[in-house]
């Protein structure tokens, strides 16, 4: 049985949680925010909750949000697709020049292999989920 995000905030409002405290940290969980920011900000001298139960709702909420981590690799793909564009663009424009001007074959061939390298270097940890911004 997967637990709603909407039958967490009941919970933990009925708990004794200020309501806006319960809503700041489940918009700050669908947002994609890290914990320790949201942590931080609901034991604050403002906000006021006891850092257990601020601890145990945060974990909860993001298990049924589908976890802490789950959109740090959009850059990751973000990043890699900027790369796979280039190499593409770089690839024909180096092969056209490959029968007029070795020079500029060389120059842009150059470009073309520091993009490949840039590509592996973001596309393997996206893949992997450990590409971190």
């Amino acid at each position: 049985m997967k637990i709603k995000l909407e039958e967490i905030k009941d919970k933990y409002v009925s708990l004794g949680i200020a309501e806006k405290n319960v809503d700041y940290a489940l918009n700050a969980v669908k947002a994609g925010t890290k914990k320790d920011f949201i942590m931080k900000n609901l034991t604050s001298d403002i906000r006021k909750v006891d850092k257990a139960t601020a601890n145990n709702m945060l974990d909860e909420m993001f298990a049924a949000n589908g976890g802490e981590f789950k959109y740090e690799n959009r850059g990751g793909y973000l990043y890699s697709t900027f790369y796979l564009i280039a190499i593409v663009g770089l690839g024909v424009v180096t092969f056209y020049f490959s029968k007029e001007n070795r020079s500029m074959q060389f120059k842009f061939g150059g470009a073309l292999l520091l993009f490949i390298v840039l590509f592996f270097r973001t596309f393997i940890p996206t893949i992997r989920g450990r590409f971190r911004e």
